[in-house]
């Protein structure tokens, strides 16, 4: 309650107020309502009455005496609350009275304002016969209420709760500088609630650690503004992106008629989230919070609402936007670039700007800004114009089967630009017009399409008839058929139901299937699925082995993005296998490629991108892979498309690995809600929940972590497969704690024969601490050679100072210790590599290694190589580097 019960927050003569038989305590959202309410209720119980407590929410407000129930639970059992209201307010009184006759009652009822009609009446009725009663009734409030309860609550004595002033911030932060609580009260206006979970994110005592504790702050608001309903959610992102907007124009920017705009922005405006129209949010870390949970996708959307809006009202463009100052010019300049990008209107988009361009505008940028954009417009529109000159082509073809031949490929192309309902329908119509003509081009066609469905989502409801159709089909070619395989074996390892059909796909591949992946549209997708399909059900060897043969086919033909893929889809396969420079090379290659290609952000080159993040991060230099996201314009917000899950999960790991844990948990959720939502819930394939579950840990949620990783456990343990259950397991044994020695145990059991050897190695170093410590020693050691022929240095480096602290030889120059990345280079070094091999390996450059070298060289006060393995004996466990 520190900083929270403080004079300028209206609670200095509480005692006073104690004396009362009703205190109604109002607030905003968030300004304390609830802790002051518990607060008043420990001191209560101290002081010898007995205590009785409940909640009212707005989901339980149908529910008849559902706070009176809260209140004497169990004791309205038999009676029919909805036909016996009069038995049931005289009988709860009753009760009430027997209870204070045998000592003093305080009764708190939190959001009384959203109490059930019969709970607030028998409140009423009791209130008006209590005079005679030692009863002491605390209700909270917001400042908007129904008629009944300001009845209720009207004559009592209030406590109207306030943002905290400066000396309430300083008191709730604790030891700060004057600077850091002034920033923190400005940006929280002083509400409790906002500043607690500020201080929660534990960011630098500055005004960018204030900005970067946005995340953290947003994991806990859009839930409880959620709770009030998606539309205020909405609304309130709305208004987040846009600030000083209207009602009518918040409500057409988040998809919303009027009414429910109106009805949402009411309901902001009583929990006093947000001032008077025109709309603002009121508290600066609110908005930045919500504007870090709007994606890219959602952005544009809401800007293109907002200028059709405009345009539909026949407002001037440019005159309305500049209307609210500089916020308003840089979301005109946002709102026309998203604008452009939208694919069905782009010529719309052009015309939008220049009709801009029109108006009067100030001389601070803007115009030139403006002009700007539409010169990336007019680039960004030549792809496009080739495409659709490309689409007309083929209306014009008058053969059937070369016109359907053509809407494959162009297919593969629409899909890329996301909109693969188009492409959908176009497979559709292309097979029946070939059905009879050419029956194997119509499979195919079919297949293509039922490819795009499942990519999309495995459990769409049009995918299982669609594949269900295709299996009866009784003449299919062998190509077909194994494209068919090879998606019921992707679906299967997207639901998490049965690895065998992956596993016997290793059978089924031909040797043809290799030379056509890197040119046939369907033997390339079938090749993709099935290599996806292997690393998820820990066939990484069989998923290696298609890759080397078709990297061999790519290296003798003119085909970069063939190769790109092929050495993308390499490096999760060795980044799965520990094999972390091969992954490293791999996804460098592949990427070194796209970049000379300028592929933009496409589905090949986050595939790249995410390999290397996540190589890196476990190699030790995680800020390689957040600057490689940054580079590829991944850091913020990413569209809502399938590739971009796995952008997320990745991205999630490389921050958890730089400590922001808050990110983290942000991005790792996202990715987990995106795939629920597409029917892929098989940790083998992206275990976000035990991620997640270890950021929870880090960030003190225990419970929170348990509740994920449980769930994660439950479904590796029906997928049945090494490299999930081990991992799942490892993490649940963690969360357990005193509990999780058996466990990270069976994590090890699992593990034990898969080929998931960095996995192995955590799982390990978990299980080793609950051991005796006399038998740590070997634990710790083969913990620490896993790691270490990864080349996973942070996990090398915990390993071997555990097996310092069970026995090991520790440094003799504690005070010089070597750094992670030296240590590696160093023992590398001794092992007889040279400085470009070691290079080649780590996948840095040659200068790289020669200044780690040299670093040694001081810190061990040696001369060079030749004394290197005598100096580093010292610093390594067991006296081997």
């Amino acid at each position: 309650m520190t900083g929270v019960l403080d004079v300028g927050n209206g609670v200095s003569d509480l005692k006073a107020h104690a004396r009362h038989r009703m205190t109604c305590v109002e607030g905003t959202l968030g300004s304390g309502k609830s802790a002051l309410l518990a607060e008043m209720a420990r001191q209560a119980q101290a002081s010898g009455f007995a205590v009785r407590l409940a909640t009212a929410s707005a989901v339980e407000r149908d529910l008849p005496f559902g706070v009176v129930e809260q209140l004497f639970p169990g004791k309205l059992d038999d009676f029919d609350l909805v036909r016996d209201v009069h038995q049931v307010l005289r009988f709860a009184t009753r009760y009430l009275r027997a209870l204070a006759a045998q000592q003093p009652v305080f009764i708190g009822v939190d959001n009384v304002d959203q109490a059930d009609e019969q709970s607030v009446r028998w409140l009423t009725f009791v209130h008006h016969r209590m005079v005679d009663l030692p009863v002491s009734m605390i209700l909270t409030a917001g400042p908007v209420r129904s008629g009944l309860v300001n009845e209720l609550v009207g004559p009592p004595a209030r406590i109207r709760l306030r943002g905290l002033e400066l000396a309430g911030c300083a008191r709730m932060i604790g030891p700060a500088p004057a600077e850091y609580v002034t920033a923190c009260r400005d940006a929280t206006d002083g509400n409790p609630y906002l500043l607690r979970e500020l201080l929660a994110a534990r960011e630098p005592m500055t005004a960018a650690g204030i900005d970067a504790a946005a995340s953290t702050v947003a994991t806990s608001l859009v839930p409880r503004l959620r709770w009030y309903g998606e539309d205020v959610l909405a609304i309130a992102k709305a208004v987040a992106l846009i600030d000083g907007i209207s009602i009518p124009l918040a409500a057409a920017v988040a998809g919303l008629d009027v009414e429910r705009g109106v009805a949402a922005a009411a309901k902001l405006a009583e929990l006093g989230f947000v001032a008077a129209e025109p709309l603002a949010i009121t508290y600066p870390i609110a908005a930045k919070a919500l504007l870090h949970t709007i994606t890219s996708p959602e952005r544009e959307t809401a800007h293109g609402r907002a200028a059709e809006f405009l345009h539909s009202r026949g407002e001037p463009a440019g005159e309305h936007l500049l209307a609210s100052g500089p916020v308003g010019q840089q979301w005109a300049v946002d709102a026309l670039r998203d604008a452009a990008r939208r694919e069905q209107s782009p010529d719309r988009a052009a015309r939008y700007l220049r009709r801009l361009l029109r108006e009067p505008l100030p001389a601070n940028g803007l115009r030139a800004e403006i002009v700007g954009q539409l010169g990336q417009l007019e680039t960004h529109l030549d792809p496009d114009a080739a495409f659709e000159s490309l689409t007309q082509a083929s209306g014009h073809i008058a053969d059937p089967v070369d016109e359907a031949r053509l809407t494959l490929t162009l297919a593969y192309e629409i899909a890329e630009r996301q909109d693969r309902g188009r492409a959908v329908t176009a497979l559709d119509t292309a097979a029946q017009a070939v059905a009879d003509k050419d029956p194997d081009l119509g499979h195919s066609l079919r297949l293509y399409a039922s490819r795009l469905i499942l990519e999309e989502s495995c459990v769409d409801a049009e995918l299982a008839p669609r594949l269900a159709r295709l299996r009866a089909e009784p003449d299919m070619s062998a190509k077909n058929a194994l494209f068919l395989d090879a998606l019921l074996a992707f679906r299967d390892c997207m639901r998490g139901e049965d690895p065998s059909r992956a596993s016997a796909l290793i059978r089924a591949v031909p040797s043809s299937l290799v030379d056509g992946a890197v040119g046939d549209i369907i033997d390339r997708a079938a090749f993709t699925h099935i290599v996806i399909a292997l690393m998820i059900a820990d066939e990484l060897e069989a998923a290696l082995e298609l890759c080397d043969a078709a990297f061999a086919v790519t290296a003798s033909r003119d085909v970069p993005v063939a190769a790109a893929q092929v050495h993308s889809l390499r490096a999760h396969i060795c980044l799965r296998l520990g094999r972390l420079a091969d992954a490293a090379a791999a996804g460098g290659a592949a990427l070194e490629i796209f970049d000379q290609l300028k592929l933009g952000r496409q589905r090949v080159v986050t595939l790249a991108v995410t390999a290397l993040c996540s190589t890196w991060a476990e190699m030790g230099d995680p800020q390689r892979g957040l600057d490689l996201l940054a580079a590829h314009r991944l850091d913020g917000a990413v569209p809502a498309a399938r590739r971009f899950d796995r952008v997320l999960y990745h991205r999630g790991i490389v921050r958890a690995r730089l400590g922001d844990h808050g990110g983290a948990l942000l991005d790792l959720l996202e990715c987990g809600k995106r795939l629920v939502k597409r029917g892929v819930v098989n940790p083998g394939g992206t275990a976000w929940r035990s991620h997640a579950a270890e950021e929870y840990l880090a960030l003190g949620r225990p419970m929170d972590a348990l509740r994920l990783v449980e769930e994660e456990v439950v479904l590796a343990r029906r997928w049945g497969r090494p490299r999930a259950l081990g991992n799942a397991l490892r993490v649940a044994g963690i969360a357990a704690q005193e509990q999780g020695a058996e466990l990270l145990a069976e994590s090890v059991q699992v593990l034990n024969d898969s080929p998931a050897r960095l996995q192995l190695a955590r799982s390990l170093l978990g299980w080793g601490a609950y051991l005796p410590p006399a038998d740590r020693r070997p634990v710790y050691r083969r913990a620490y050679d896993l790691a270490k022929s990864c080349g996973a240095v942070p996990v090398m480096t915990t390993a071997a100072n555990e097996l310092r602290a069970a026995g090991g030889r520790r440094s003799r120059q504690d005070s010089c210790s070597l750094t992670d990345q030296e240590m590696c280079v160093a023992s590398m070094a001794v092992r007889g590599r040279t400085n470009r091999e070691i290079a080649a390996e780590l996948y840095v450059t040659q200068r790289a290694v020669e200044q780690h070298l040299t670093k040694v060289y001081r810190k061990l006060r040696i001369a060079g190589r030749a004394q290197l393995a005598a100096a580093l004996r010292g610093h390594w466990p067991g006296g081997d580097p």
